[in-house]
């Protein structure tokens, strides 16, 4: 390649660049592509407790893609990342769900994502309400924020994130806990809980100890304790 069929190439590179880039700063969810992603993600929430099957999930957005799930971050179980079409959304955000299985195939999940590109307006409370994620000042046993109020935003160093962690009421005899994060770029007033673009969502379970299911067990009330 010549000089100037080099320059002539990265000239068109340039111009695809910032063509794209354009196509990706004008774009704007709307109200039907949020109402979808709500139905999905409360599906999810079902899902990850342990109150519906995985295959819910399969059939409100088909999975476009399986691969071994490296042991190593979200993926400490290992199995297999289910990936979703987001085209429904657009074709930079992604969407996935990571989960074992058994002999006979059924599929137990323990990690759901989404990774917003560009972040999506997506309001917190409604988000509470919608997954039961039970809030209340300070720690609760019984669920609530992970952390008291004035901890609660942990800014972060690419997004500025604020970024909330739930505690969610949990199935009383399941051997996990679930758990749900909120990450929304820092707005401008600073002020966390004034934050509305979300950048990621994610509901996953942290599975317990032997020790800790035995410790679960001789706490439990016996039937004769509670009269």
């Amino acid at each position: 390649m010549t000089p100037d069929e080099k320059q002539k190439a990265w000239e068109d590179f340039q111009v695809r660049q910032s063509a794209a880039q354009a196509i990706y700063d004008s774009f704007r969810y709307t109200d039907a592509q949020r109402e979808r992603l709500l139905d999905f993600i409360g599906a999810a929430m079902k899902v990850i407790r342990g109150d519906a099957p995985f295959e819910l999930l399969a059939r409100l957005v088909p999975i476009t893609a399986r691969r071994p799930a490296i042991v190593s971050g979200r993926a400490y179980r290992g199995g297999t990342k289910f990936v979703f079409d987001a085209c429904f959304l657009n074709q930079w955000t992604s969407i996935y769900t990571f989960g074992t299985t058994d002999e006979q195939g059924k599929v137990e999940p323990y990690h759901f994502q989404i990774e917003f590109s560009p972040p999506m307006d997506l309001d917190r409370e409604r988000l509470e309400k919608l997954l039961k994620l039970k809030v209340a000042p300070g720690w609760l046993r019984d669920g609530g924020n992970l952390y008291p109020p004035e901890v609660i935003m942990h800014l972060g160093i690419v997004h500025q994130p604020a970024f909330f962690e739930y505690d969610i009421l949990n199935p009383p005899y399941a051997p996990y806990i679930v758990k749900a994060t909120l990450d929304y770029t820092k707005p401008r007033d600073q002020d966390p809980y004034t934050a509305r673009e979300m950048v990621r969502l994610e509901i996953r379970r942290d599975y317990r100890t032997p020790t800790q299911l035995r410790k679960r067990e001789a706490d439990r009330p016996s039937p004769t304790s509670i009269h």
